[in-house]
This record gives structure tokens, C-alpha cells and sequence, in this order.
């Protein structure tokens, strides 16, 4: 005796009975007719956040690297630190950090001040103990971007949500200062924006 075909591809010789198991689950109708908001579109604009994003801080790489005549993979990782710190707060955007680091060491991580300020940020660690570890190096691109963010939040809520009143005690009151720093603030953001719409 031949077994049928399906049984000769489930392996079995001869007429056997195989016994195949159906779930059917039933769902109560709620009586609700408005449908959920499509989660195709919601990652959709998610996706396309995602990509405008990627699109300024590219341009901003370019922009930076060629400005400090710098390795773009270098200005590339503190472009991504001050993306990553600006968006942990409010009222700081990814380019007022970008703007301070160039203002303040021109993107070189290892530059020490005579007064000891130290690296991107220009960070002096003998008044901003509290806010890094003894085991942390200011000479860290990602710890000088957060410790600075940090002082400049703090600045910020000092001085009432004023960004020039906080920038200014942040460079200890140097003149024109807040206006260079928002200015170039301000074309980095062209720079990304432009890229984004162009992406």
C-alpha cells in the first residue's frame, strides 16, 4: 500500500491519523468606530524627522571642518555630543554648543587656557567641582560638552531664561560675546536647515 502524498512528506509510511489543532479566538466588538491613528504614518514622520536630522548634522560636519580645516570624523563626534546634551534640556539648542566650543578652543579638545580653562568648552574645574567626577579628564570631548551644557543650563535658569544674560556670565563677562556666540549659533541652524530641505 502507497501512503498518500502528504503523509509521505510529514514522514509517515503508512495510514496513520494526524491530528491538526486550530485556534480561533473571537474579539468582543467595542461599538467604537473612530480608528486608531495609522502607525504607518506617525513612523513615517519619526523616519523623516530621523533623516533631517542626519541631513544637518552632515552639513554641519562639512560646514565645521572646513571652517577649522579638521578631520570631519573628529568634528563629526562633537557635533553628535552636542546634539546627544542639547536635547537632555530646555532652551538649548545643538548649535549654541557647536557656536562655544569654536568660540572658545576652535574645536580642539586639548587646549588649556592660562587661567585653566580646558578643552572644547573651556571648562576651569576648580569652580565646577560638583559637576564632574575626580576620574573625569576636561580634555574628554563628551565630558567638556556635559559639563559645559550643564553650566550653561545652570547660567540659564541664574539669569531668569535669558540666553544673552547666561552666555555672558558664562564667557566672565566678555564684551560682545552673547552676540558672536548667537550669531554663529544662528548659521549653523541655516546650515542645517538648508540641508535638511535640499536632504
Amino acid at each position: 500500500m502507497v501512503a498518500p502524498a502528504g503523509a509521505s512528506a510529514l514522514g509517515l509510511s503508512a495510514p496513520q491519523e494526524v491530528a491538526i489543532s486550530t485556534e480561533l479566538v473571537f474579539r468582543e466588538w467595542t461599538g467604537d468606530t473612530t480608528a486608531p491613528e495609522p502607525r504607518v504614518e506617525r513612523l513615517g514622520e519619526h523616519h523623516m524627522q530621523a533623516v533631517a536630522e542626519e541631513a544637518g548634522k552632515q552639513a554641519q560636519t562639512r560646514y565645521l571642518a572646513k571652517k577649522f580645516k579638521q578631520a570631519p570624523t573628529a568634528i563629526r563626534k562633537y557635533v553628535d555630543l552636542a546634539w546627544a546634551e542639547a536635547e537632555k534640556r530646555d532652551g538649548i539648542e545643538p548649535e549654541l554648543l557647536i557656536a562655544i566650543m569654536q568660540k572658545e578652543s576652535s574645536l580642539r579638545p586639548k587646549v588649556q587656557s592660562r587661567y585653566g580653562a580646558q578643552g572644547l568648552m573651556q571648562v576651569v574645574r576648580r569652580w565646577h567641582r560638583e559637576k564632574l567626577d575626580r576620574s573625569e579628564s576636561l580634555f574628554d570631548p563628551e565630558v567638556n560638552i556635559r559639563v559645559g551644557a550643564d553650566i550653561l543650563e545652570e547660567y540659564l535658569e541664574l539669569a531668569g531664561g535669558s540666553l544673552t544674560k547666561a552666555l555672558h556670565k558664562y564667557s566672565g563677562n566678555a564684551r560682545g560675546y552673547p552676540n558672536k556666540i548667537l550669531n554663529e549659533s544662528r548659521k549653523l541652524a541655516q546650515v542645517a536647515d538648508q540641508a535638511a530641505v535640499n536632504g
